[in-house]
């Protein structure tokens, strides 16, 4: 499977990428749901790029609590090149969410100097560039989401997040279970619980599933 529509080989013909693929000795291989796909202290010279399924972001503090940093879905990248510090009493892991397929490619294949000098070479760079922007604005928002003061809140201004990425059409999904959701948010699982039936009883919230609306249209729910 070629990755040509991922944002690192965005704007690269099919057989481009095919060729890219090959002189950069990319890596591919398949994980089962739950299994560790990779632990970023030790693959800081790798770029992992999810050809298929999807995978979550945890990491573990001396004490072994758990905080999910992101969800990564098919086409996302990840690697401690461009996302992540990795500080000596805590690890951060790669865990699928579902099967998947990963490609790993060398940072170092990537950003080495191109003897052809090739255009698609130079637009992989480009692309780099622009996914390291983007973490930035992730970053930023999961900042913002983690400085409200209640469960509510941060609730709220995760889910305006999802609502303002989702296409028009569509609608809105939560990328994680609500143990999952609540390793985000960093709250405990069953306050947690307790405050989404809460706003799906008050009409807030309308939740089947994954998939949500909010109806904040007659009430404040300011989360700034």
């Amino acid at each position: 499977m070629l990755p040509q529509n991922n944002i690192l080989f965005k704007g690269i013909s099919s057989d481009d990428c095919a060729r890219m693929i090959k002189c950069f000795n990319a890596d591919i291989r398949k994980y089962k749901a739950g299994n560790c796909i990779a632990e970023l202290s030790e693959c800081t010279d790798r770029l992992g790029i999810i050809l298929s399924g999807s995978a979550v972001i945890v990491r573990y503090d001396v004490n072994g609590v758990r905080t999910i940093i992101e969800s990564v879905e098919e086409g996302g990248v990840f690697g401690t090149f461009f996302t992540y510090n990795i500080l000596r009493r805590s690890s951060v892991e790669i865990i699928g969410e579902t099967d998947c397929e990963i490609m790993f490619v060398r940072r170092s294949e990537i950003t080495k100097r191109c003897e052809n000098a090739c255009l698609c070479h130079s637009k992989v760079v480009e692309n780099l560039l622009e996914i390291m922007s983007e973490n930035t604005v992730r970053l930023s928002q999961r900042i913002d989401v983690l400085s409200q003061r209640t469960i509510e809140s941060r609730l709220i201004s995760y889910l305006q997040i999802i609502e303002d990425k989702t296409p028009d059409g569509k609608t809105p999904q939560i990328p994680f279970s609500t143990t999952a959701l609540s390793d985000y948010l960093c709250v405990n699982r069953s306050a947690l619980q307790r405050q989404i039936t809460k706003m799906k009883r008050a009409g807030t919230l309308t939740i089947s599933k994954r998939r949500f609306r909010l109806n904040l249209c007659n009430e404040d729910h300011s989360v700034s």
